[in-house]
């Protein structure tokens, strides 16, 4: 019998040795320094995907919402939930970054229509106050939209109104707040545009600009850390412009410059402001050194954008915790931005002359971050072409060219510095956590240079194409989703595969700790997730899966 008991005491033993291994183990596995709880602009890849893989190639977790909260395309998102959600979650997060968008109107999409009444839309958003009072050493950082020219090309009839409605606008600020000509053509198109949609759209408006209003007002008494106002798609005139001049005026008599930013962009607002919180928990700011590989940002506005892009860089910069330097040596990070060829210089110079610089730098082991805001919604398919023959794609901190300007430029903004800072920690952190934080950041720069030129330029034409030949139409698939849906899979894989060549056994650095450096390889591309999240081809779901060795 005693035989028997040391036998069981001795089983016990060794099972709570294996458990307490195990227990240290899952620890070791999962150990991010932080929790960031993030609402967001809608259930778009950018952001949510893109805010999370950034976050996790800094070592945080970003956590949103249950998809079936945050709505999908016309399918707004519930803000009372979410609110329920952030205050049930709250005491388990470090921070929150929280898109006013989806708390008051439901998302983006559902911001540009009034549907919502001022009094429906600003009862969701109390519970930004309330998480501040909950938890005041928590940064909350907030972002909201200054309304852009046109509404959502949902289908081909709105389609039609987005040009006329942009015109409109546009032409309204000119006319009636400017003086300038164009009345008779401002009252064709009054007289073309429904009026039950140029009211609608006018209602949206005015609630909107009064949110912004509020939002700045709740920085001033302490509810909010940093809020953006990101200006959505617009031009140099139009109503947007005028309510921007107030807003900016409202900031300066508040004597809230230093908490509130105002520029031109929406999409990558989640990415700016999840490094701004990378950065505050490793107290870093990582020095941002600016070129050009074309004309100077303070000759250049850009598509859908009312301000000089260098005012962009700047503001979006600051906004995610860095700063920028005059001087070369004190950079942290060398942003290179691939801007418009100055009038009369060949294209062909400016590329190489950009590459060239970008294969410098990486090789005498600069860190590079490269915006490609040249072509709006796509990359610079030349570029990254000569880009990706002459230069080790894993050397480069960051890539984007999706979108607008502004869209791609924060994107390559807020991923450079969240991952720089998370390097660049003295202490060091264990190597589950570096091999972690390094797949996220490799998975997501494969996903950069695969859906921004694979996806943009090769898939999405075929795609389009393919449509044309099975009768439906680009912003609304109807019943030839699943259709259009297995086209783009098959297609955006193999063009994911390709773009993985320039991956595939390199060897990568993922941290130190103490003298040590710690490098791993890539070794394979273990899967490719594809999807369309709406039933249109603009955007896509991609997200490719490695492994490091």
């Amino acid at each position: 019998m005693k035989h028997w008991r040391k036998i069981v005491s001795l089983s016990l033993a060794v099972l709570l040795f294996l458990s307490s291994v195990a227990m240290i183990s899952a620890e070791e596995i999962k150990q991010e320094q932080a929790t960031l709880l993030l609402v967001p602009l809608d259930d778009r890849p950018a952001n949510v995907y893109f805010p999370q893989k950034v976050g996790a190639s800094a070592g945080i977790e970003v956590i949103s919402p249950p998809k079936e909260m945050i709505g999908k395309f016309t399918q707004p998102g519930n803000g009372q939930e979410i609110s329920k959600w952030l205050l049930e979650n709250g005491d388990q997060a470090d921070g929150f970054v929280i898109s006013t968008s989806m708390l008051a109107y439901g998302g983006l999409v559902a911001s540009r229509t009034g549907v919502k009444s001022l009094e429906e839309a600003t009862k969701d958003i109390q519970v930004i106050k309330e998480l501040k009072k909950l938890y005041p050493e928590k940064p909350v950082y907030v972002f909201d939209t200054i309304q852009r020219l046109a509404v959502t090309a949902i289908s081909d009839e709105y389609l039609k109104y987005y040009s006329l409605i942009s015109e409109w606008a546009v032409l309204y600020d000119k006319v009636v707040n400017l003086g300038m000509p164009g009345k008779e053509r401002l009252e064709v198109l009054e007289s073309t545009i429904p009026a039950t949609v140029l009211e609608d759209y006018k209602k949206a408006r005015a609630r909107n600009h009064t949110v912004n209003n509020l939002m700045i007002d709740w920085v001033n008494e302490g509810y909010i850390d940093h809020l953006i106002l990101a200006q959505d798609d617009a031009a140099p005139y139009g109503l947007h412009r005028a309510e921007r001049e107030l807003l900016l005026q409202k900031v300066n008599q508040l004597d809230v410059e230093d908490q509130v930013a105002v520029f031109p962009g929406a999409d990558e607002v989640g990415v700016v402001l999840v490094s701004r919180f990378v950065n505050q928990l490793y107290k870093t700011s990582p020095a941002f050194f600016v070129e050009y590989g074309g004309v100077h940002g303070k000759d250049w506005i850009a598509p859908f954008e009312d301000t000089t892009f260098d005012y962009n860089v700047q503001k979006h910069i600051v906004s995610a915790g860095g700063r920028v330097v005059d001087n070369e040596e004190d950079a942290d990070i060398h942003l290179l931005l691939n801007t418009p060829s100055e009038s009369g210089t060949p294209r062909s110079e400016d590329i190489e002359e950009l590459v060239a610089r970008t294969n410098g730098l990486t090789t005498s082991g600069k860190q590079v971050a490269i915006g490609d805001v040249l072509i709006v919604n796509k990359a610079d398919e030349a570029f990254v072409t000569e880009l990706a023959e002459t230069v080790d794609l894993t050397k480069i901190l960051a890539y984007s060219g999706w979108n607008t300007a502004g869209n791609a430029l924060g994107i390559t903004v807020g991923h450079a510095a969240a991952r720089i800072a998370f390097l660049e920690q003295e202490s060091g952190f264990g190597v589950p956590l570096y091999e972690q934080a390094a797949e996220s950041h490799y998975e997501f720069l494969l996903h950069r240079f695969a859906k921004d030129q694979g996806y943009k330029n090769v898939v999405h034409p075929a795609a389009r194409a393919y449509i044309g030949q099975i009768g439906a139409s680009e912003w609304d698939l109807g019943n030839k989703y699943d259709l259009v849906n297995s086209f783009v899979k098959d297609k955006l894989t193999n063009e994911t595969e390709k773009w993985y060549q320039y991956f595939d056994d390199k060897e990568v650095y993922i941290g130190s700790r103490g003298n040590k450096d710690f490098y791993k390889t890539i070794s394979s591309l273990e899967n490719v997730h594809v999807n369309l999240p709406w039933p249109r081809i603009f955007e896509a779901e991609l997200e490719p899966e490695l492994d490091l060795e």
